[in-house]
């Protein structure tokens, strides 16, 4: 990525040109993500199958086994969306161009969808890279406005509450290095969260912690690829499972990479 200061269109699609990850790299740590994912919307929807869903990116699904998209049995209920034509190309290569509704290269922060266009959203990790909370608060406000009465969002983003999230001199420093794939941006507090989804009308039926290991995650993948190395990949899922049970205890927001809401619009406590 030329500018680290930026998330246009541009910006990601030389990210997606330029990416050569290999799909494997981590293949443990993919398979617990995806686990984590598709268990939290099956609960939260209550294995309801939405009628049209969004989902906010697609990078995942265009470059590694962390998505969690395909385990969803409605998969094919759902739009996906990507400001980069190029990711959205390589998504579209890799799972068909008649797995999705469809796919749409659009900016988060203007949705070109009728209002009430869908009675479900899902946006993981897409709105933690923005350079300004107003870019986050922008975005909310488009996917709630195309969210059906009753309809639901589950978003995730950084937890800015973990005990190992980096100060904002840190990762600016990170990125001026170039050590960023792509541009990290900044996040909400839980708190914050809450205030901006009720403020559209939205109401946060449930909030918890997911993805419960430190920051960076270089030295996270780091070990997965360690242990595999030494035979002990199935040691490394049991650590990874055990270690997310903190998902259940006091400590889950100071121990979860990731803040995860499921939001419904009109709905009242």
């Amino acid at each position: 990525m030329k500018s680290q200061h930026s998330t246009s269109a541009h910006d990601w699609d030389e990210v997606g040109q330029n990416w050569s990850e290999p799909h494997d790299t981590n293949p443990v740590l993919a398979e617990h993500k995806r686990r984590v994912y598709r268990d939290l919307v099956t609960q939260w929807t209550g294995g309801v199958t939405p009628s049209r869903a969004l989902k906010t990116d697609l990078f995942a699904e265009a470059f590694n086994d962390e998505e969690f998209l395909s385990s969803l049995a409605w998969m094919g209920q759902t739009v996906g969306i990507d400001i980069s034509s190029s990711v959205l190309s390589n998504a579209r290569k890799r799972f068909g161009s008649t797995a999705l509704l469809g796919y749409v290269t659009c900016d988060v922060t203007a949705l070109p969808f009728r209002e009430g266009a869908f009675d479900l959203v899902l946006s993981d990790s897409t709105l933690d890279h923005f350079e300004h909370e107003n870019k986050i608060c922008q975005s909310l406000q488009e996917m709630a406005r195309e969210l059906t009465h009753g309809g639901r969002m589950i978003v995730s983003i950084d937890n800015p509450a973990n005990l190992t999230y980096p100060p904002r001199w840190l990762v600016r420093l990170w990125m001026r290095l170039r050590l960023a794939p792509y541009y990290v941006g900044v996040t909400l507090s839980a708190g914050r969260l809450d205030e901006v989804l009720g403020s559209l009308g939205l109401t946060v039926v449930h909030r918890t912690a997911i993805l419960h290991y430190p920051h960076p995650d270089g030295a996270v993948r780091l070990c997965e690829r360690c242990a595999r190395s030494l035979r002990l990949g199935g040691l490394a899922a049991r650590v990874f499972s055990a270690v997310e049970q903190l998902r259940g205890t006091r400590i889950r927001y100071l121990t979860g990479r990731y803040l995860a809401v499921d939001a419904v619009k009109g709905e009242t406590r």
